[in-house]
C-alpha cells in the first residue's frame, strides 16, 4: 500500500503535525511533518502475502516528511517509551489533523502505561546520539561530494614493473625505466601508485587474477588490440593471457579497491540525495564555517532531556515549550552558543535527569500484561469497525 492508496483507504486512525510545529520552536522554513497512525486487520497478516511485515510496518513518502505506522509498530515502540511515540500520544490538539472515535480514545485513555523509568534511557540515549550527529565529522554538511560520479579508475593503483637488469642498478641511483618515466629510486619499494598519476590507460589493458591474492592482478599493455579492463555495465573483466604474452606484455599489478568504490558511489548518491531533498536554510552556516556544529540537532538534545526529566517527575512528556525553555531552544538553533558552553549546560542537564530518575516513582517498565490486554481489546474492537473497509 502506497501513502496516497492509504490516505483513500478510511484506515488512518490518527494523524498529527509533529517536529518543531509541535514543539513551537518552528521558523519561517520549517518543514511540515506529519505522523499517526492506521488499521491494519489482524485477519490480513493470516495470509501468504501480508501487506506490511509488523517489523516493517510503515507507510510513508520519499522524503519521510509525512510517515503513517501501523498500530502494530506503535505498541511496539511505546513499550519502550521511544521518545517520538511517547510524543503522538501528548501531541498539542491544535497539531491533530485527524483522529477516529473510537480506537484512539481508547489508547489515549491508557497512554500512561507507556510511561516508566525507561524514558530516562530512551530521551537521555536519544540526546546522546543527537549530540554526536551535531559535532560528527562524517555529516554530509562536512564532506561534499562533487557533482560526477566516483569511477572505477580512482580506485586503481598499480606498482609498475622495471624491463631493465636488478644487479646493474645503483639502488641509490634514478635510472630511468623503459617509457613510463619511473626511476627506480621512486619505483622502490613497490609502492601502490594512483593510476591517474600514471600515463597508463586502462582501456588499452587486459587484467588476469594473481594467485592468492583477492584483488590484485597482473596487468598486461595490449594497445589497440585491448578489449579494456572494465566493460560492459563497466565490470572488471579478467582475461586469459596467451603464454607468450607473459613477459612482452605485462607492465605491473593493478590494485583495484572494489569495496572502496562501491562504497564511494553508496555515499555519493547518498550526500546528492540528502542535497536535493534538504532544506538549505538549515546548513547554511556551517557550510560557510561559521557553525562548527549542526545547531538543529543540538536543540533537539536539550529539547529531548527537558522532556525526559519531566516524565520522571509528572509522568507526562513536554511535546510543546513556553517561556524561557522555549526561548532557549530557539536560541540554540539561532546558533547564539558555542559548543563548549552548551556541553557544560547539558552535563547540568544531566545529572539534573540523573537526580529525578532516584526520586521517581514511576515502574521499571511497561506492564507486558496490560499492554497485552490493552492492544487485544483495541484489536478486537477495530475488526469489527473495520470489518467492511
Amino acid at each position: 500500500m502506497d501513502l496516497k492508496t492509504l490516505e483513500d483507504s478510511g484506515l488512518i486512525l490518527y494523524k498529527t503535525i509533529v517536529g518543531s510545529r509541535a514543539y513551537g520552536t518552528n521558523n519561517e522554513t520549517s518543514d511540515t511533518d506529519i505522523k499517526g497512525f492506521y488499521w491494519v486487520d489482524p485477519s490480513e497478516y493470516l495470509s501468504l502475502n501480508p501487506p506490511v511485515t509488523p517489523q516493517t510496518s510503515q507507510i510513508n513518502d520519499e522524503k519521510h516528511n509525512v510517515v503513517f505506522y501501523s498500530l502494530y509498530r506503535a505498541f511496539e515502540l511505546l513499550k519502550t517509551a521511544n521518545p517520538n511515540f511517547i510524543e503522538l500520544l501528548w501531541t498539542p490538539k491544535d497539531c491533530v489533523i485527524k483522529t477516529d472515535d473510537v480506537i484512539m480514545p481508547i489508547l489515549l485513555e491508557n497512554r500512561n502505561l507507556f510511561i516508566t523509568k525507561e524514558a530516562y534511557h530512551s530521551h537521555a540515549d536519544y540526546a546522546l546520539a543527537q549530540i554526536k550527529k551535531a559535532k560528527g565529522k562524517n555529516k554530509k554538511v562536512h564532506n561534499p561530494c562533487p557533482e560526477t560520479m566516483p569511477v572505477k579508475e580512482d580506485f586503481c593503483r598499480v606498482i609498475l614493473l622495471s624491463n631493465f637488469q636488478w644487479e646493474e642498478c645503483d639502488l641509490g641511483s634514478d635510472i630511468p625505466c623503459e617509457e613510463n618515466g619511473w626511476t627506480f629510486k621512486n619505483m622502490f619499494p613497490f609502492r601502490p601508485t594512483p593510476i591517474k598519476e600514471t600515463n597508463i590507460n586502462l582501456n588499452y589493458c587486459h587484467v588476469a587474477s594473481l594467485e592468492h591474492a583477492p584483488n590484485i592482478y597482473r596487468l598486461y599493455h595490449y594497445g589497440d588490440k585491448a578489449k579494456g579492463v572494465f566493460r560492459g555495465d563497466n565490470m572488471l573483466v579478467c582475461e586469459s593471457i596467451p603464454k607468450q604474452d607473459e613477459w612482452d606484455k605485462i607492465i605491473g599489478l593493478l590494485i583495484y579497491d572494489k569495496n572502496e568504490y562501491d562504497k564511494a558511489v553508496k555515499d555519493w548518491h547518498s550526500y546528492w540525495d540528502w542535497v536535493n531533498n534538504r532544506n538549505d536554510h538549515r546548513w547554511i552556516d556551517q557550510e560557510k564555517g561559521l557553525l562548527t556544529y549542526d545547531a538543529k540537532n543540538m536543540m533537539h538534545s536539550f529539547r529531548l532531556i527537558y522532556s525526559g526529566i519531566n516524565i520522571l517527575e509528572t509522568g507526562e512528556p513536554i511535546v510543546r515549550f513556553e517561556g524561557d525553555k522555549l526561548q532557549f531552544l530557539k536560541d540554540i538553533r539561532n546558533a547564539m552558543f558555542s559548543y563548549g558552553e552548551l556541553m557544560d549546560l547539558l552535563s547540568g542537564l544531566n545529572i539534573e535527569m540523573e537526580k529525578a530518575l532516584k526520586k521517581c516513582i514511576l515502574p521499571l517498565s511497561s506492564d507486558p500484561k496490560l499492554l497485552n490486554s490493552l492492544y487485544g481489546k483495541i484489536m478486537e474492537i477495530g475488526s469489527q469497525l473495520y470489518l467492511q473497509k
